[in-house]
């Protein structure tokens, strides 16, 4: 029991860890002083957190990306591809992301499920996939909803370029459509999935 409780607080630090790197970085830290606060090589920082240039940086020659995504959606849609593959799941679906969410702790998205009584261990218990036929056959590493929803944030992001897509954005996204895993997963839990959108400020 204490070796289980061990390994689950090693996550959640991992992921808190991602966070604070994330957005240290998005606010114009350098690697190289990332990874001194975190005592590891610049190599190091630079490979466990290369994601977030990738996902902010303009093409060369390019203009530079108006939609901006906040390091903590960031981090839940990462943790959301590992709690996919934890779960034996080929593909993240909304399901997924929920539990992403919870992981990387924001005080918005997180905060809403908390305060409905939703936590990591009993949502991973009670998560539900995608109903199979709601799925189109489709290639990719993403459920053809799960791409929905991310599509939804970006639609309302865009309507504002100075707008931060953050993880209320992609919460609210994913418990639109009461078929999705996320709100399959809530009502598993007996948790009212407008009450958590409701909460989400």
């Amino acid at each position: 029991m204490a070796l289980r409780a061990l390994t689950a607080l090693r996550r959640e630090l991992d992921a808190f860890e991602r966070v604070q790197a994330w957005r240290a970085l998005d606010s114009g830290a350098s690697y190289g002083s990332v990874a001194r606060s975190l005592g590891i090589s610049r190599q190091a920082a630079h490979r466990r957190y290369r994601e977030l240039a990738a996902a902010t940086e303009p093409p060369p020659g390019g203009e530079p990306v108006r939609l901006r995504v906040a390091p903590e959606a960031r981090a839940a849609v990462q943790l959301a591809t590992e709690e996919a593959s934890a779960l034996g799941a080929t593909r993240m679906g909304s399901e997924h992301l929920l539990l992403g969410i919870l992981r990387a702790g924001d005080a918005v998205g997180a905060a809403a499920l908390r305060a409905n009584g939703v936590t990591l261990e009993a949502a991973r218990m009670a998560a539900q996939p995608t109903l199979a036929n709601d799925e189109p056959a489709a290639e990719g590493a993403v459920t053809a909803y799960a791409r929905r929803v991310f599509g939804e944030a970006l639609r309302q992001a865009a309507t504002d370029p100075s707008h931060v897509i953050g993880v209320g954005d992609l919460l609210r996204a994913a418990l639109r459509d009461p078929r999705g895993g996320a709100c399959r997963t809530l009502d598993a839990l007996s948790v009212d999935s407008e009450a958590v959108r409701a909460a989400i400020q």
